[in-house]
């Protein structure tokens, strides 16, 4: 199944089982002589599928086309490997292909880092069976590298990559000027607020996140394509939001560390306010696969304050504990 955007830009809908983004929006650029595929979701078999499907249907033939993934995550970069044809280019920014190649057999460090923010050894122990780690690319492909202000040629249209680093640390989206047509991965979504966490190496992730919403501000986007979801205003009153909705968390934070200081990251998550599949969740009734990613944004903010001055932090008993100097 597929949808026509306009002219020869489709979008697929891929399915995310038991994922509260539903769907992964995977794109296609057609063209008789190559053609482009923005996106593949989880390496498994409902994704494989219906991506599967969907090209079938547009008459995609994968030795004629090219992948480009937004970011490193499994829902995006999943089916890469096994989708390409053996001549198909995979493109990704550097930093996020790095970091893919080194997850797929180290996991980044995360069970430490997260043993730091305050998880259970019990918890801890079903780090490998989140979807984020189960569903990744067997091995790393080999990779073609862009960059911020290269141009890609596919179908017509002219391609600008933006470098928007937050959401990950090489985040790109890409930028079609002539039809104001912005592929925007998971940089702006318009009814789901992008998750930001830490990464090693990665100092300051929602900040690079803040400054990287007001760079693509500038660009006028008549068609803007999210990567999950659909589109709800314009992206520039949806990056507004989005700014809005971080500040506010700040202030709930602070809030909470003034009335628990000394609290880990993971405390500290469950005094904050979570909305899980469009309803409200007590922490202790929150799906673990979302515990990951709600601890890591709260770590993220954290980091935001701590770079900022607005709070301090000290490692005791293994774990990390904030406070505010009020």
């Amino acid at each position: 199944m597929y949808t026509q955007i306009e002219g020869n830009v489709y979008t697929i809908p891929v399915p995310l089982p038991d994922n509260p983004l539903r769907n992964l929006n995977s794109y296609v650029i057609k063209d008789p002589g190559r053609s482009l595929v923005i996106d593949t979701g989880f390496r498994r078999p409902e994704c494989r599928e219906a991506l599967s499907a969907g090209l079938e249907e547009l008459g995609i033939d994968m030795a004629r086309a090219d992948v480009f993934l937004t970011h490193m995550h499994a829902d995006h970069s999943g089916l890469a490997a096994e989708l390409a044809g053996p001549d198909s280019k995979i493109y990704i920014s550097r930093a996020d292909g790095e970091l893919l190649a080194r997850s797929l057999t180290s996991g980044l460090g995360r069970v430490d880092e997260y043993r730091s923010y305050g998880f259970s050894e019990a918890e801890l122990a079903c780090f490998w069976e989140n979807p984020s780690m189960k569903y990744q690319q067997e091995s790393a492909p080999g990779f073609t590298y862009v960059a911020g202000g290269d141009k890609l040629s596919y179908g017509g249209h002219t391609l600008l990559v933006i470098e928007t680093p937050g959401h990950t640390p090489g985040h790109v989206c890409l930028y079609d000027r002539a039809r104001g047509m912005m592929f925007l991965g998971d940089h702006v979504l318009f009814d789901i607020t992008p998750n930001i966490t830490t990464w090693p190496g990665f100092s300051d992730p929602l900040g690079h996140y803040v400054h990287s919403l007001m760079d693509i501000s500038i660009f006028s986007v008549r068609v803007p394509l999210p990567a999950h979801r659909g589109v709800k205003g314009s992206t520039a009153e949806r990056v507004g939001t989005i700014i809005e909705h971080h500040g506010r968390r700040i202030r709930e934070m602070l809030d909470a560390l003034d009335a628990s200081p000394g609290a880990t990251p993971y405390e500290l998550s469950g005094m904050m306010s979570w909305r899980v599949r469009g309803k409200t969740n007590s922490w202790a009734d929150f799906p673990l696969g979302q515990k990951w990613f709600a601890v890591g944004e709260t770590a993220a903010h954290l980091e935001y304050l701590l770079c900022r001055g607005r709070v301090r932090r000290e490692f005791t008993g293994g774990v990390w504990r904030y406070y505010t100097d009020n």
